[in-house]
């Protein structure tokens, strides 16, 4: 009887009450020798009853089997989905890795490798000055030794440079 909603409770008891009611009436007819159509529908209307017990307990179990496959559906998903992110966070480790090295290899300095990555975000030159607390003209030239070392000519071909690989 767990998990049984209280509107589900009302109707039960309500069926309950129909049952004892009729049951005690149908009782106390054939006592007094009622007519037997009278006492018939009676009995009909205490087995109706109870067959509606039957089926409101039968609904309230498909409805529990429901629950409890979508609750493991659901459990699926997010475990599904954290595996995913779990994937996910291990191939950004891996791509910053390939990034770090690839900019060691084009010989940046520490300052060029921020700018480069900050590049790579798609941000403004305008923007990157706020962000590494610099001047406009500072992170331009940045810029410029970046494309020169990488042996680009700008940030697209620069971005595109690392993103391609990825478009496979």
């Amino acid at each position: 009887m767990k998990n049984i909603r209280f509107k589900d409770l009302i109707i039960i008891a309500m069926l309950m009450i129909v049952i004892i009611i009729n049951t005690a009436d149908f009782l106390k007819d054939i006592q007094q020798g009622d007519e037997w159509l009278h006492i018939g529908l009676e009995i009909l209307t205490v087995c109706l009853s109870i067959w509606g017990i039957f089926m409101l307990f039968r609904m309230i179990k498909s409805r529990r089997e429901e629950i409890a496959q979508l609750n493991h559906k659901v459990e699926k998903v997010e475990s599904d989905l954290e595996l995913s992110h779990s994937k996910l966070k291990e191939i950004g480790r891996e791509y910053s890795k390939y990034l770090h090295k690839q900019f060691d290899d084009w010989g940046f300095t520490p300052s060029e490798k921020e700018v480069a990555l900050i590049l790579l975000k798609g941000l403004s030159f305008k923007e990157m000055a706020d962000v590494r607390n610099t001047k406009e003209k500072t992170i331009r030239q940045q810029a410029s030794a970046i494309y020169k070392k990488s042996n680009v000519s700008g940030r697209h071909e620069f971005a595109a440079w690392f993103f391609e690989d990825m478009l496979v």
